[in-house]
């Protein structure tokens, strides 16, 4: 298990869930469930656990790679909490990029502006 891109993948999950639960119930959801497990594992680790309430309001790649950088750390040193992290990332959305545009006909023009790099996964 490469405890870098899983830390990573969990760090992405929460980006997205949590402003996604900002609509639900305080307490419920996945990625509250997975917030409040990281946070016992941070403890009083004040730099971590900032890290973690950011990702609640800030989704930018910063927000994710210091989160994830942290939750790398702690998993390198806890294999329980490594073993969970990992089943976290596999229950993550796929892998896969949907892209919906609705512009009309400036969606033509908009496209011409875009380029999409494609890195073929192992075993793909």
């Amino acid at each position: 298990m490469d405890v870098a891109v899983v830390s990573e993948a969990v760090a992405g999950l929460l980006a997205v869930g949590g402003i996604k639960e900002l609509g639900e119930a305080a307490g419920g959801g996945l990625a509250s469930g997975i917030i409040a497990r990281i946070r016992k594992v941070f403890g009083t680790d004040a730099r971590s656990v900032e890290a973690l309430d950011r990702i609640q309001n800030d989704n930018s790649a910063a927000a994710i790679g210091e989160l994830a950088s942290a939750l790398a750390w702690y998993a390198r040193r806890d294999q329980e909490f490594a073993d969970q992290l990992a089943a976290w990332a596999a229950d993550a959305p796929g892998h896969g990029i949907t892209q919906n545009v609705r512009a009309g006909r400036d969606a033509y023009t908009a496209a011409g502006n875009q380029v999409i790099t494609s890195y073929r996964q192992p075993g793909d």
